[in-house]
């Protein structure tokens, strides 16, 4: 299980405040889990907190997470109408609801029928191998996050920023295997817990041994910076002071 050892390093690495959050699709129920119905954007902050939440179509409280997380179809008929009036008049995301239809169609579909379970679980006592490991964090901390993982390879994220905050935070990395970065959507962001600067950065397990791995050789981990002479006399001495610091 080493992915405990890394939930210790990296959020005494990065200063985090609570704790990442492993996220994994399962055909089994984790062996303990708290009761009650939450929203995905809930799950977060609980897992983050330490509580292990099992999202399946009975515990979910929201059945557009419900559907982004694969747990279920999407609304049909009356519910469907419901959502988009909820979506266009309620939430007031879209002006109509051709711009919501287009941002729902020109984004990754979700993962229907991989599993009954989903589990959010503060990584270090997750019990199952996570599929994604999830940050809510500061802008600092997503920027080191991503200098990292793109430090063996030199790829840049394909980020989507679009959606639900379910969507872009656990559905998108999990179906493709991309790093993501959610501002969340705004309904998601105004639940409680959430601060102004908090973002997410999604990562991919497959991906984060590489993040782990750069730790030592990445200034964006621990590594020190150093100037060769040749870049010294290339720049004025208030930068070469500024990048020392």
């Amino acid at each position: 299980m080493e992915w405990k050892n890394y939930a210790v390093e990296i959020r005494k690495l990065l200063e985090l405040k609570g704790n990442p959050v492993a996220i994994t699709y399962s055909i089994e129920p984790p062996s303990k889990s708290a009761e009650g119905r939450y929203r995905v954007c809930e799950a977060l902050l609980c897992a983050r907190d330490g509580k292990v939440i099992d999202l399946t179509a009975a515990s979910s409280a929201c059945s557009g997470g419900t559907w982004h997380l694969g747990l279920g179809e999407r609304p049909r008929g009356e519910g469907a109408k419901a959502l988009k009036e909820f979506l266009v008049h309620g939430e007031k995301l879209y002006c109509s609801i051709a711009a919501m239809h287009r941002s729902q169609h020109l984004t990754t579909p979700p993962p229907l029928g991989l599993a009954e379970h989903v589990v959010f679980s503060p990584m270090d006592k997750a019990e199952f191998r996570p599929d994604i490991v999830l940050f809510i964090c500061n802008a600092e901390q997503a920027c080191r996050l991503v200098t990292l993982d793109s430090y063996d390879t030199g790829i840049p994220p394909r980020t989507e920023m679009s959606g639900s905050t379910c969507h872009q935070a656990v559905a998108y990395p999990l179906v493709t295997g991309e790093l993501n970065v959610s501002l969340m959507d705004y309904t998601s962001r105004r639940i409680k817990g959430y601060q102004p600067a908090d973002l997410l950065v999604s990562i991919p397990y497959h991906r984060f041994h590489g993040v782990m791995r750069s730790i030592d050789h990445c200034t964006a981990g621990r590594a020190k910076m150093e100037i060769p002479e040749s870049f010294r006399r290339m720049v004025d001495a208030d930068t070469l002071r500024q990048l020392e610091d």
